[in-house]
Formats: structure tokens, C-alpha cells, sequence
């Protein structure tokens, strides 16, 4: 008799643990999430830039927040590649975001340039040759004489009009950029001047050249001489 009780305890005991563990799978399942991993940017990274290891993180996220097949789990799938635009820090990286050095032509030397557009002075007269996206140009500025005797254009090179600080005076501002893209005066892209008048240029200049051309931006009008 009591080797009959002790084997029904054992079987109870049993029984509790099974179903214990049978609710316990359950939960799991009806609380599962499928998650996959993805790279994370660990911090700003300006475009035609190629990451390295600092630059990510891999996370685990749920699928259905990057329900995405363009998402980047893996350095391996960007490897040799370059950045097309500047992204953010925390910002999921997807394919598309990069591509080779040959399609965004980018020539030596020019990872970590900034793009930047000139409105020109004069879509009529100031190109009456042919540029397009590739070209290589020369920038002038030209602005109030007042401007150009101090500070960082004192030593530039320069041709004044009129008396000192009275006349006008063209700077050589930027030598040799590269031309990115030509707009017309509605905003639309121009593949080259013999098509349609350009109005403004994006040019593709180190981030101190950006800075020397917004300090003028607003007081200088410009032409171009392409190369």
C-alpha cells in the first residue's frame, strides 16, 4: 500500500512539473518576438565616407520594426564601399545608403568633402561653355573692395576695380572642384550649358573651402572658368 501511494505522489509530482513546464513553453511562444541584427551608426559620418569598426554597432532588433531586406546585418555586405549621403548617429543602415567609389565618382583624395551650391551671378553670360557633372572649375567671387583688405582674403588672389575700398574686387576663391550637378533657374537639372542656361552649380569642396564660401555668400556674386 504504500509503495502504491508513494508511486501516485511520484506520478502527481510528476504531472505538476510537466504541466508547469507545458504553461511555461506556452508563454514563451505567445510572447516570442523574431528579432534580426542590424548595424547601427555609433556617430555622425559625412558622405563618400567608408566605415570602419568604430562607426557601428550590431543590434538585435524585431523584425518587424526593420521588416526590410535592404537592412545591413554585416560589415562583410559594405565592405570596400562608400557612404552616398551624410547619416546620424543611431541611424539603421540599409544597402542602398552605399555604393562603390567608381559610381559616386569619387576620385583620390576626396573622401570627407562637402557638396556645396554657388548661385551663379548671371545664368545669360556667366558660362558660355560647356561644364557638367564631372568638370573641373575655377570659382571667382566678386565683392565690395572693403571686404577683401583684411582678414582671410588679404593674401588671395585678387584684381580690384576702382579706388581701395571704394571699387569691386574678384578673388580667386576655389581652384579646381570638381562639379557635382548643374541647375537651371527653375531648380532643374542641367546636364550640361549647351542645353540650358545654368543658374546655379554644386561643387564638391574640403569642409574649409565651405566655410570660406558661406562667409561670402550673401555679400559676393560668382562665376565659374572650367578647367
Amino acid at each position: 500500500m504504500n509503495k502504491k501511494v508513494s508511486l501516485l505522489i511520484i506520478s502527481i509530482f510528476l504531472a505538476i512539473i510537466l504541466f508547469i513546464i507545458s504553461v511555461y513553453i506556452q508563454k514563451k511562444a505567445v510572447n516570442y518576438v523574431p528579432t534580426a541584427e542590424c548595424m547601427i551608426a555609433n556617430k555622425d559620418i559625412e558622405e563618400y565616407m567608408m566605415l570602419s569598426n568604430e562607426d557601428y554597432k550590431i543590434v538585435n532588433m524585431p523584425i518587424e520594426i526593420i521588416a526590410n531586406s535592404k537592412i545591413v546585418s554585416s560589415y562583410d555586405e559594405i565592405d570596400g564601399l562608400y557612404l552616398k549621403d551624410k547619416i546620424y548617429k543611431g541611424q539603421i543602415l540599409f544597402a542602398d545608403q552605399f555604393d562603390s567609389k567608381e559610381n559616386l565618382m569619387i576620385f583620390s583624395g576626396e573622401e570627407g568633402k562637402e557638396k556645396v551650391s554657388v548661385k551663379l551671378r548671371s545664368s545669360e553670360n556667366a558660362v558660355s561653355y560647356i561644364v557638367k557633372p564631372g568638370s573641373f572649375i575655377n570659382l571667382y567671387a566678386t565683392l565690395n573692395s572693403e571686404y577683401t583688405q583684411n582678414g582671410i582674403f588679404k593674401d588671395s588672389e585678387k584684381m580690384t576695380v576702382g579706388e581701395d575700398g571704394l571699387g569691386y574686387t574678384i578673388i580667386k576663391l576655389l581652384s579646381n572642384v570638381r562639379v557635382i550637378s548643374t541647375f537651371d533657374e527653375n531648380g532643374e537639372e542641367v546636364e550640361n550649358s549647351s542645353e540650358r542656361a545654368i543658374d546655379t552649380v554644386l561643387l564638391l569642396v574640403t569642409p574649409e573651402e565651405s566655410q570660406k564660401l558661406n562667409l561670402i555668400k550673401e555679400i559676393a556674386t560668382f562665376n565659374i572658368t572650367e578647367i
